[in-house]
């Protein structure tokens, strides 16, 4: 099963980075195939879904790969990063019926919840299933160490619970995701 882990912020410094690669080592230990689509790749200089952009073309191939996503993001200003929706929005057809676990990140106690419920909206519009659950990495300025080790073993836990059940989901609609024609043929009203 192929489940990557989308890093959305390319803002510089950011630390998200660390629990994208978390998330990343946790799937591969649940012994998914998986990799990080970084935001960074696949930047527009303004808001395209014409599906004709090299960067469209290469994401889409992903996610009609995917069983499903991992998104992990920073909370910015109680929202979710404007290129992480610019990216999002460069496709459409093929997120139908796609499960989606979200990590919140944030250097306060809330671990991007206000972002995480945001975002949920949005993948629910683009024909997602996001999972209730999500994993919020909190205080993250000290959550992870120098070398990107996790201080806190609590999150191994949580990971591998949204682990399971987004595979538990991906399984469900597996047949509803293959057997969908409108994944190559719906477009968004405008």
């Amino acid at each position: 099963m192929y489940i990557p882990v989308i890093l959305g912020t390319a803002r510089e410094g950011r630390r998200s980075e660390n629990a994208a690669k978390f998330m990343l080592q946790e799937a591969m230990k649940a012994g998914l195939k998986s990799e990080i689509i970084d935001v960074r790749d696949y930047r527009l200089e303004a808001t395209d879904n014409t599906e004709r952009e090299p960067q469209a073309l290469r994401f889409a191939q992903r996610v009609l790969s995917a069983d499903a996503l991992i998104i992990v993001a920073p909370e910015y200003n109680r929202g979710y990063p404007g290129e992480l929706k610019m990216m999002l929005d460069m496709i459409y057809r093929q997120y139908a019926g796609l499960p989606v676990a979200i990590c919140g990140v944030s250097s306060g106690s809330f671990g991007g919840a206000r972002m995480i419920q945001q975002l949920k909206l949005v993948c629910i519009a683009l024909g997602m299933h996001p999972l209730e659950e999500a994993v919020y990495f909190s205080n993250v300025e000290t959550l992870f160490s120098e070398d990107g080790r996790i201080a806190k073993e609590s999150y191994y836990k949580r990971a591998q619970a949204l682990i399971e059940e987004l595979v538990l989901h991906a399984h469900a609609l597996q047949s509803l995701r293959k057997g969908d024609s409108s994944r190559k043929t719906r477009r968004p009203k405008a």
